[in-house]
């Protein structure tokens, strides 16, 4: 049975997630993300709880890279569900992805980083893009 159809019962979510996050399998993060932002979501702090567990930060820096643009859109939620100062390098190339799922979900992502003085940089680097959509995203988070 996949990750997915074990977190497909909304009344046992929550001990699911905890089930997966003790089997370390770092496969089942994309149905846990799924799972996190299903619109019946439930037990949503032990599905974050098992997405931290199983380094889903780490995991979504490493996806960012890949050639699958499901699994670079999986590392852009990843990266906005923990945000982390080392997730911008991974992030910023997200932010103009060929996908359009992928680029939208990395400019949410990068509301949710830490507001550091790299992170800053970037916002006001992006300012500057000739993409009028993460120009705008760039201007809006340098407003904010």
């Amino acid at each position: 049975m996949s990750a997915w159809e074990r977190l497909g019962d909304t009344s046992a979510r929550k001990q699911t997630a905890a089930a997966l996050a003790r089997e370390g399998d770092v496969s089942a993060l994309p149905a846990l993300v799924a799972a996190f932002d299903d619109r019946v979501e439930s037990g949503g702090e032990a599905v974050l709880d098992a997405i931290v567990a199983l380094g889903g930060a780490a995991e979504g820096r490493r996806l960012a890279g890949s050639a699958d643009a499901e699994e670079r859109r999986v590392a852009a939620r990843l990266m906005s569900l923990i945000p982390e100062p080392d997730n911008l390098a991974a992030l910023e190339p997200l932010l103009s992805d060929p996908d359009p799922s992928v680029a939208a979900t990395a400019r949410k992502a990068l509301r949710h980083q830490w507001r550091t003085p790299a992170w800053r940089a970037a916002v006001d680097r992006l300012a500057g893009s000739e993409d009028p959509e993460l120009r705008g995203t760039a201007e809006a988070l340098r407003s904010s």
